[in-house]
């Protein structure tokens, strides 16, 4: 029923595992005592053993074919066989193993028994009780796997991810101290908006649901609070809030119904400051938009103003001359032939300077370009007074009674006829004719003009009331004063007089006469 190592016949065929050899005890004691010289302690210390030598291997056929063990020569001992030829017996769950040729080598099953049949094998019995000790040995100085090394990295990931996720965490979990409403407050939680508040006891009141026309609808339908964060406006609760913040909260303001709503433009106008004789023009006149609103909860109708209208400024202004005595001459309507000469020799006699509001077709007309190059040449000033004085629709007196393309045409058709004489551009200081600068024209020409010009006092030459009448009104100037004369339009020799009279009185007294731009220079309020 069983083999002579002990095992039954089916078993060592099913099973796989090698026969029990017998002498196991025998075998183990050998383990324990093992001589200082042996293969197997070499081994142990690293030593290869030796290989068997070819004379041996010569010898080796001749002794398996007379079924005889073969015998090797032992490296240590002379040539004396490393066994006595018998094989030890194994354990019943141990493999038979051919001996190893170094301590570093693979063992192998050896080829010469069957898997379930321990007969017939050549074991060297020296080295046999050591195999195990061997195979351990190459287990131990096996290298680590890949596979190991990258898990003991991703483990050590994990564990700084789970240190990091700590410590974020307990920094979340640490109170925001903000300031509310001047206040220093701990804000707990999810240190939000509503949070703070709670921590506060801020209650602020809702606004109110207001109609179109202003009328409370419903109370405390409107805005719930009116807050910021770091001055930035915020309208939810849950706004995340951080230490050091600046928070102001109130109560809300109110809402307004939905409406319809259609828009209007509301037309700009001239405003109007001030009373002197200066008319600067300021600003640029935009319409404004006007909203007509139907509540569609109130059902109620208003009007609300969108957009205010962008006014253009008259401002009326007076120089501030301070303690100089100086008045501007200013004479209207030519040139007018040698009575512009005349104008200009008085003037050249005294050393005072004007202003000459020109017409512009009287330029072009009379040797009127002749008058205009001296003066300009004497130092005098040239500004112009409109191209025909308002003829046609403007009744020669008016241009508000012009359509607004017929008193831009005035202006700049003015401006061109002075260009063509002197060669540079015209100044944009005006007079209007009759000196009628209503808002109509204002809002027509004030884009064209840098300021229109009236005057303090009106020496009525028009009139030709006589020299001497003339003369007293030009004497009754104060400093900063603007005095209105005529070189055209008719006889002017009352004028011519007039200033052969005054001016030398006025000099007397210390006045000085410049240019209206010479008194631009001077402060105006």
């Amino acid at each position: 029923m069983y083999d002579e190592f002990g095992e039954h016949p089916s078993h060592n065929a099913d099973s796989g595992r090698m026969p029990r050899p017998e002498g196991r005890e025998h075998a183990d004691a050998t383990h324990r005592r093992i001589p200082e010289d042996s293969p197997a302690r070499q081994a142990r210390a690293g030593v290869a053993r030796t290989h068997v030598s070819a004379r041996d291997d010569d010898a080796a056929p001749s002794q398996r074919a007379a079924g005889r063990p073969v015998s090797r020569t032992s490296s240590r001992a002379g040539g004396r066989p490393s066994h006595s030829g018998r094989i030890p017996q194994q354990s019943r769950n141990s493999q038979r193993y051919s001996p190893s040729a170094s301590a570093g080598a693979r063992p192998r099953r050896t080829g010469g028994a069957s898997r379930g049949n321990g007969r017939g094998a050549q074991v060297d019995p020296a080295a046999a009780p050591y195999q195990d000790h061997d195979r351990y040995m190459r287990i131990a100085q096996k290298p680590e796997r890949p596979g190991r090394r990258l898990a003991g990295g991703l483990a050590g990931v994990g564990l700084v991810a789970v240190v990091i996720i700590g410590v974020v965490l307990f920094v979340q979990s640490l109170p925001a101290n903000v300031t509310l409403n001047g206040a220093s407050v701990e804000v707990h939680g999810g240190k939000t908006l509503g949070d703070a508040l709670s921590a506060s006891g801020i209650k602020p009141q809702p606004g109110d649901l207001l109609a179109v026309d202003g009328s409370v609808l419903e109370a405390g339908k409107g805005e719930p609070f009116d807050a910021t964060v770091n001055g930035e406006k915020v309208t939810e609760l849950d706004t995340k809030l951080a230490s050091g913040d600046v928070v102001e909260i109130g109560n809300g303001g109110p809402i307004e119904e939905p409406s319809d709503s259609v828009e209007t433009a509301i037309p700009w106008t001239v405003a109007q400051e001030g009373n002197g004789a200066i008319h600067l023009v300021e600003g640029e006149g935009n319409d404004g938009v006007k909203a007509t609103k139907t509540g569609k909860v109130s059902g109620i109708t208003a009007e609300q103003v969108v957009q205010e209208p962008s006014n253009i400024v008259r401002r009326n202004v007076s120089p501030d001359v301070g303690d100089d005595k100086v008045i501007a001459l200013t004479f209207d309507d030519g040139p007018w032939g040698d009575q512009t000469g005349q104008v200009l020799d008085v003037l050249a006699e005294h050393g005072a300077k004007a202003t000459f509001f020109t017409v512009g077709n009287r330029i072009e007309q009379d040797n009127g370009d002749a008058f205009i190059k001296r003066a300009v040449s004497e130092g005098h000033q040239v500004c112009t007074h409109s191209y025909d004085h308002a003829a046609g629709s403007g009744q020669g007196v008016n241009l508000g009674f012009m359509t607004p393309e017929e008193q831009k045409a005035e202006v700049e058709k003015g401006r061109a006829a002075i260009e063509a004489v002197t060669g540079t551009e015209a100044s944009r200081i005006f007079r209007t004719p009759g000196g009628n600068f209503g808002d109509d024209v204002v809002k027509n020409i004030g884009p064209l003009i840098k300021a229109e010009i009236g005057w303090n006092i009106d020496s009525s030459d028009w009139r030709r009331p006589g020299a001497g009448a003339i003369a007293n009104q030009i004497e009754d100037a104060w400093p900063g004063a603007i005095v209105l004369m005529h070189d055209g339009g008719g006889d002017r020799s009352q004028t011519i007089e007039a200033l052969k009279l005054a001016l030398p009185r006025l000099k007397d007294q210390g006045y000085r006469f410049i240019t209206i731009d010479e008194l631009l220079q001077y402060p105006l309020s």
